[in-house]
């Protein structure tokens, strides 16, 4: 197990060379816990400088559990109880965060130009809005894939994971449908 501190610096750099390649960050995330923890680990990368300021996008239910967060302060650790209260700062309301509500917003972020950060559910690869931003983003070598949750056996997660670059998609139609993996895998 890699120590909490170092496994954030990991998660940092990797976006930080994901950024530098021109390329967008994939994350994707459970839409419960993990993700605000994300979101608390990227708002403070950039708001201390860290990590240079670039849309960071969140679909999929994270969205509506953060606002649970943010309405329930109380029930949160003392460091960003103390920001909240006493600063007036809520990490999870920062204007970094953009939320994506539609195909339409999908698509333009998958096509415009510049790099991003994309925080999407499901955290397995296997269905919702992550799978459809990998399907998307998986053949450019610019982008990186960054798991930060378990993978369990037999997931699309768990394939590229250990190094599939190949990869059939689960209950895609009558064709299996098959995508290619050219972006950099992180965990």
């Amino acid at each position: 197990l890699v120590p909490r501190k170092e496994s954030e610096n990991m998660l940092i750099t990797s976006i930080k060379e994901t950024i530098d390649r021109g390329g967008k960050a994939l994350i994707p995330v459970l839409g419960v816990g993990r993700a605000q923890e994300i979101m608390l680990i990227l708002e403070e990368a950039v708001r201390t400088g860290m990590l240079v300021k670039v849309p960071i996008y969140v679909h999929g239910m994270v969205w509506d559990v953060t606002a649970i967060h943010t309405a329930y302060p109380d029930f949160l650790n003392r460091n960003i109880r103390k920001a909240i209260f006493h600063k007036d700062e809520n990490p999870f309301l920062s204007d970094i965060f953009k939320r994506v509500g539609s195909k339409k917003e999908q698509d333009q972020i998958v096509n415009d130009e510049g790099p991003c950060i994309i925080l999407a559910t499901a955290g397995f690869l296997n269905a919702g809005a992550s799978l459809e931003y990998f399907k998307l983003l998986a053949d450019n070598p610019r982008n990186t894939l960054i798991f930060v949750s378990y993978q369990y056996e037999g997931s699309v997660g768990r394939k590229v994971q250990q190094g599939d670059r190949d990869v059939q998609l689960p209950n895609s139609g009558e064709r299996p449908e098959r995508v290619k993996v050219n972006m950099v895998v992180k965990t």
